[in-house]
């Protein structure tokens, strides 16, 4: 069961972080709102899409401007980054289970024409902050199947459960591709040149992020200035050139934790280019949303 006494920004921010750092950004949650101080789950967002399958009694969700009321057996989706709260709406016992998702775990990391394609207009379509579907709509039935097997791979964990809940999230996400408006589905405007230099700085990055690499080297790796280095990183990645290389660091380090169980916290953070432990393991902890030596203790 969910737990109701987290309902706070920085719980959906950890989630959210420790969902990503798992590998697996999936997560079954249960709500049960008949128990004591369960009535009302409050403002918040994260940025996970959610279907969430009402399986007892009647619920308001209120998405922005918009009020869902559903009732037992409807499928409501929510999606990413959009402000929300919920409270049941009869006095009998209401129970919910959600599907959390991270939208990078549709495609994975790098694919950015697929994302670009079919990610982007499903989260940014200004008309689809949320999305009830009732069992007399015309893709109920297909919603229903797949989200039922989910729930159902989440729980018993077979041998290779985390592809084939990938495979029944993609039938999910497709449908919600399938019924946007036609303006909608064109993808976002191509900046071809700016790819191709970032693709190359992020190859720069990768042989070179050991070393005490800087701004300047960077955008000399494309034949860019800083500013314009940056203004390519902004508009493809969302990040700046730093921000990149420290994620990336981090994730090297958390790599290595994995595979070097011998060697210091400290021999790592400095294998991939933090000469200061104190600063590596803030930046670890704002990323990863643990200390480096909690996040060993997990691994070990």
């Amino acid at each position: 069961m969910y737990n109701l006494q987290s309902n706070s920004a920085d719980f959906y921010i950890r989630r959210t972080q420790e969902l990503l750092s798992s590998g697996y950004p999936v997560d079954i949650v249960t709500i049960d709102y008949s128990t004591d101080n369960a009535n009302i789950i409050c403002w918040h967002k994260h940025d996970e899409i959610e279907f969430q399958y009402i399986l007892e009694g009647q619920i308001s969700i209120y998405c922005d401007e918009d009020t869902i009321c559903a009732s037992k057996g409807d499928i409501v989706f929510i999606n990413q980054g959009i402000r929300h709260f919920s409270s049941s709406a009869c006095s009998q016992r209401c129970l919910t289970r959600s599907i959390i998702a991270n939208p990078t775990f549709i495609f994975g990391f790098g694919q950015s024409n697929m994302h670009r394609k079919f990610i982007y207009p499903v989260i940014h379509c200004s008309t689809l902050k949320s999305l009830l579907i009732t069992p007399t709509g015309n893709h109920y039935t297909s919603c229903y199947s797949n989200m039922q097997e989910i729930f159902q791979l989440n729980q018993d964990k077979p041998s290779g459960y985390e592809l084939l809940t990938k495979a029944h999230l993609l039938q999910l996400w497709k449908l919600l591709y399938d019924n946007l408006p036609a303006s909608d589905t064109a993808p976002p405007h191509i900046f071809t040149q700016d790819e191709q230099r970032v693709k190359s700085a992020v190859s720069y990055i990768h042989q070179h992020f050991r070393e005490p690499i800087t701004l300047e080297d960077i955008a000399n790796s494309i034949l860019v200035s800083k500013s314009e280095c940056c203004r390519c990183f902004k508009r493809v990645m969302n990040a700046t050139p730093f921000e990149y290389l420290l994620k990336y660091r981090i994730l090297e380090t958390a790599r290595q934790m994995h595979q070097k169980t011998n060697a210091s916290i400290s021999e790592i953070a400095g294998s991939a280019g933090f000469n200061n432990t104190s600063y590596y393991n803030k930046i670890f902890k704002k990323l990863m949303g643990c200390t480096p030596t909690q996040y060993r203790q997990s691994v070990q």
